[in-house]
């Protein structure tokens, strides 16, 4: 190939490639953006002036009085009170006549009251020369763990409690005594204290060492 088909090749395409760049300039339209110079601002709205009437008197009101009328200040002279008769004369003098005392009544003492105090419990003796005691026996038990319980119960609410174990024909059986009480009336009291305090009926024993 010569060189003079060369460059006219070379020029042919580089005349193609100005037109595919200016080519389509010239047939798109101008796009301008128009700007709206005008204010956005809305129009003042019509405003009427409004008349404030100056405060009309009512002419049924009557027009307030001064303090003075109102009200009558009173002198402090004439509040203090006029002195009566009775205040002015002095209260007659009693004479304050002594009281004799009676020489009898001073000599009297009074006599102090000796309580009587209650005889100490007294041993009764039994057949044997033994004194006697009683005994509440407040339950039986086959089972010494249930004895024993109940007596701990017992012991602690201040109860003197204790348990025996016996041997009879039906076996070994455990009970439990409160005591013992040096007569049978204050055996009788502790009865009726557990008995209310246990729901039982509890017995009244003799009391064997």
């Amino acid at each position: 190939m010569d060189d003079g088909l060369k460059q006219r090749l070379v020029g042919a395409l580089v005349l193609l490639a100005l037109g595919v760049l200016f080519v389509p300039l010239l047939f798109e339209p101008e796009h301008r953006r128009s700007v709206n110079h005008t204010t956005q601002i809305p129009p003042a709205p019509g405003i009427q002036p409004v008349e404030v009437r100056a405060p009309e008197r009512n002419a049924d009101i009557e027009p307030m009085k001064p303090v003075e009328e109102m009200y009558r200040i009173i002198p402090e002279a004439e509040l203090t009170p006029p002195e009566t008769e009775g205040a002015a004369a002095k209260a007659p003098e009693v004479e304050a006549t002594p009281v004799k005392e009676s020489a009898t009544a001073a000599s009297k003492t009074p006599t102090p009251v000796v309580q009587k105090q209650p005889e100490p419990d007294r041993n009764i003796l039994d057949a044997q020369g033994l004194p006697g005691a009683w005994l509440v026996q407040v339950a039986s038990f086959t089972q010494e763990e249930r004895a024993i319980a109940l007596r701990d119960k017992l012991l602690k609410d201040d109860f003197p409690a204790f348990t025996r174990t016996l041997q009879t024909s039906k076996g070994k059986v455990t009970r439990v005594y409160v005591g013992p009480k040096i007569n049978r009336e204050k055996a009788t009291g502790l009865k009726a204290t557990l008995d209310k305090s246990l729901k039982i009926d509890a017995l009244i024993v003799r009391f064997t060492p």
